[in-house]
């Protein structure tokens, strides 16, 4: 669906300034079929990426192909793609209804008066069709965005940042619009920091650094189950074993990691101390640990030394 190999961008400024490398070849694959996430931190270079699979940006050098043609505006391989940026700036003074039946007649395809009420009314919109878009909130523009996806079914979705300032009902709202659209067929490319909610819908992850993909892997891979041990929380009563590692304490429970040999001797620990136990399950890598190794080197977060700051 995507492929871009050895992409390098460099903004030359002055002659007295040192150019900018935003991207020092990059390279990325898009199967078709996946939901395959952008990450890394603040100027990694996620963003000139997707400009340049959107043939807004062309590369200094190296070569990028969407669905096996070069992005170049104008194309008809656009009428199969669509993208949300991360602020969208529409013409204010339409309303909801006016704004998704006329950016979803830019694809030069005849919307139906059905097609624009369904879609609206999957999106929860319907209600608020007559309202201009001066007077929506943040979630409801993204909403309008995603409208015009669900009335063309385009086959290739880009999406910047697509829950930064949305409430958690908006967020899950739209979560679940983004599974619905990628279950029906739709490849969707997602650059996001809420690494969260990439781990509840992507299936493929590249991370970026320094604009170079220093992982790129299935989801799958990089959030390995560690057999060797456990995960717990509790409520301390007063008393911790001292084989608790990586614990620190968060209001009234424990969190912490114990050996796989010493999980029976934390049930009767726990039996015996009449500890309040809520969970206890083989340790997981979250993408956050993962993505925070990856970028740091292996650093880990600070440790909790004394059990007596955990009683």
């Amino acid at each position: 669906m995507i492929r871009a190999e050895d992409i390098r961008v460099t903004f030359r400024r002055s002659l007295s300034r040192r150019p900018i490398h935003a991207l020092r070849g990059l390279t990325i694959e898009v199967r078709e079929g996946d939901f395959f996430a952008l990450i890394g931190q603040n100027g990694a270079g996620k963003s000139t990426a997707m400009y340049c699979f959107l043939g807004l940006l062309k590369p200094t050098s190296g070569c990028v192909e969407v669905m096996g043609q070069v992005p170049d505006l104008g194309r008809p391989v656009y009428t199969d793609i669509a993208y949300l940026p991360e602020e969208p700036h529409y013409h204010l003074y339409l309303t909801v209804e006016e704004a998704v039946r006329y950016y979803a007649s830019l694809y030069g395809r005849r919307v139906s008066d059905k097609a624009i009420h369904d879609s609206l009314e999957r999106l929860g919109l319907a209600q608020f069709k007559n309202l201009r878009l001066s007077k929506c909130s943040k979630g409801m523009k993204q909403k309008v965005g995603i409208a015009q996806c669900l009335i063309h079914e385009t086959r290739l979705l880009f999406l910047d940042e697509p829950t930064r300032g949305l409430d958690p009902i908006a967020v899950r709202e739209f979560r679940e619009t983004l599974r619905e659209i990628h279950q029906r067929g739709a490849t969707i490319v997602m650059n996001s920091h809420v690494l969260s909610e990439i781990e509840m819908l992507a299936n493929r992850v590249a991370i970026i650094e320094s604009g170079r993909v220093v992982v790129q892997d299935e989801l799958s891979n990089l959030l390995t189950a560690d057999r060797e041990s456990y995960s717990v929380i509790f409520e301390p009563n007063g008393s911790v074993p001292e084989y608790l590692h990586a614990a620190e304490k968060q209001g009234a429970v424990v969190r912490g990691v114990i050996p796989k040999e010493k999980l029976y001797d934390f049930m009767e620990f726990a039996r015996s101390h009449a500890l309040g136990l809520h969970e206890c399950s083989l340790k997981k890598t979250s993408l956050e640990e993962k993505f925070f190794k990856i970028v740091k080197g292996g650093e880990e977060p600070p440790r909790v030394e004394s059990a007596e700051q955990l009683k």
